[in-house]
């Protein structure tokens, strides 16, 4: 009786818990304008986790969604605090560009695809 009640509880649970992931992939055109996958990006806006696919593995990193931008970085203490965020990638929600990348020149643009 009671693993039927712990059953039952568990999946009313299971259908409120509410997570969103955003999954983009974003390429760069080469010298024949052809598009070259760079990476992927996974947005968790509920967990505000975002994770970074690359060829050589994944980068975890801290997710402050602005009015504008999706930024991914690290905050600096524990506060979560905007003013206390280190943004590495940033992301335009309208135009779907990659605006601010700290360890790449971004030479030729970076669009995204909202998968």
């Amino acid at each position: 009786m009671n693993k039927k009640i712990i059953l039952i509880l568990f999946i009313l649970f299971s259908t409120l818990v509410k997570s969103e992931l955003i999954n983009f992939q974003c390429s760069m055109n080469d010298w024949n304008n052809e598009p070259k996958i760079a990476f992927s990006l996974t947005l968790g806006v509920e967990t505000k986790r975002a994770i970074q696919t690359l060829k050589k593995g994944n980068l975890e990193m801290d997710l402050l969604v602005s009015e504008d931008y999706y930024e991914l970085g690290q905050f600096t203490d524990g506060s979560k605090s905007k003013d206390r965020f280190i943004p590495v990638i940033k992301l335009n929600k309208e135009t779907l560009n990659i605006d601010y990348a700290k360890y790449m020149d971004l030479v030729k643009p970076i669009s995204c695809l909202k998968l």
